[in-house]
C-alpha cells in the first residue's frame, strides 16, 4: 500500500453542538506525494498555510489508499465503498468507463449532505460520471449548489475549463482559481446562515507540468535531498512486470537521474500553488466569522 497524506483539523470543536452542524471543507490533490509537505519534514519545500492546518490539526502518517489510481480512489471518496463494490475505474462501470450507478451517487456524501440541509458546491477534476440515459452518463453539476467541476484531467489555464471561465481573468492560472471559488462559496454560505461542505479536487502537483509562472522564483537554486530509496538499484526486488511499467520507465524520460532539483523545483511549484489556495480558503473562513465551526480535511488521491 502506498502511504498518502492525510491532515484534518477542526477549529474549536467543543463549540458544535446539535443544531449548530460542522461546515465542511474537503481538499484534494492529485499525485501529491507525502514528501512534498514542510509538516511532513519536506526539506526545503514551502507549505505554510497547509503546516498551520497540521500544527492546529491533526496530521495522519499511515493513510492506506485501497486503489491507488485517480478514478477509483475518488469514486471510493465519494461513497465509502471499495472498486469492487462501486464498479468506477478505467475500462470498467455500469455503461461505459468510470460510470457511476445512480443508487451509489445518491449514497455519495455531497448528497447525502444536501439532502441534509447542507449547501454544497464542489470545483476541480471530478473523475467520473453518472449513469444516465446517455452513453458517457453526465457530470452531477445539478446536485450542487455551486459547481465548478470539469470533465476529463481538466487544465491548468482557467480559462479552458468552462465551468470556472469567470475566474479566468484574474487568476489565468487554475490552481488558485480554485482557491478564490472556495473563498467566494463560504462568503455567500455564511450570508445564508446555513451549514456548508465545501470540495475541491486540485489537479495540481498531476502532469504536465505547468506551475504558475507567479511562482517562477520559489525554489530557484535549491537543492532537494534525494530519498533513500532513490534509484533503480532500489527497485532490483519488484516484478518483471512492476519493471516494465510506464512509472519504472519514466525515472529516465522524466530526468529524475540527471536533473533532479529542477524536475523537483517544478513539483513543488506546483504544489505552493496549492498552499496559496489554501491560505485564500482559510482567509475565507477567518472572515466570515466561522473559523470556530469548521471542519477542514486536506489529503490526496495517491501519492
Amino acid at each position: 500500500m502506498r502511504t498518502a497524506l492525510f491532515l484534518i483539523i477542526f477549529f474549536n470543536v467543543t463549540h458544535v453542538v446539535a443544531d449548530d452542524r460542522p461546515n465542511i471543507i474537503f481538499l484534494m490533490t492529485d499525485d501529491q506525494n507525502v514528501r512534498s509537505l514542510g509538516c511532513y519534514g519536506a526539506p526545503g519545500v514551502k507549505t505554510p498555510n497547509i503546516d498551520v492546518l497540521a500544527t492546529d490539526g491533526v496530521a495522519f502518517d499511515r493513510h492506506y489508499d485501497t486503489t491507488a489510481i485517480c478514478m477509483a480512489c475518488r469514486a471510493t471518496v465519494m461513497t465509502g465503498l471499495l472498486e469492487y463494490r462501486h464498479g468506477v475505474n478505467f475500462g470498467t462501470g455500469t455503461t461505459g468507463d468510470g460510470q457511476m450507478t445512480r443508487e451509489d451517487w445518491g449514497e455519495s456524501y455531497p448528497m447525502l449532505l444536501r439532502n441534509a440541509g447542507y449547501r454544497t458546491a464542489f470545483a476541480g477534476k471530478f473523475g467520473f460520471t453518472i449513469e444516465d440515459s446517455s452513453k458517457g452518463g453526465r457530470y452531477p453539476e445539478n446536485d450542487f449548489d455551486s459547481w465548478g467541476g470539469g470533465p476529463g484531467q481538466t487544465s491548468f489555464v482557467t480559462a479552458r475549463n468552462k465551468s470556472m471561465a469567470k475566474y479566468a481573468q484574474k487568476y489565468p492560472h487554475a490552481t488558485r482559481s480554485y482557491g478564490a471559488f472556495g473563498s467566494d462559496f463560504i462568503r455567500e454560505s455564511a450570508k445564508k446562515d446555513k451549514p456548508f461542505c465545501l470540495s475541491i479536487s486540485f489537479k495540481a502537483p498531476h502532469r504536465p507540468v505547468q506551475p504558475d509562472p507567479l511562482y517562477d522564483d520559489i525554489y530557484t537554486g535549491t537543492h532537494f535531498p534525494k530519498p533513500e530509496n532513490f534509484g533503480r538499484e532500489h527497485g532490483t526486488h519488484f516484478s518483471e512486470q512492476s519493471r516494465q511499467g510506464r512509472q519504472y520507465q519514466r525515472f529516465e524520460e522524466w530526468h529524475y537521474n540527471d536533473s533532479y532539483d529542477e524536475v523537483m523545483a517544478k513539483y513543488y511549484r506546483l504544489i505552493y500553488a496549492v498552499d496559496v489556495a489554501v491560505g485564500m480558503i482559510r482567509e475565507a473562513i477567518e472572515t466570515a466569522g466561522v473559523k470556530h465551526k469548521t471542519l477542514i480535511i486536506f489529503t490526496s488521491d495517491n501519492g
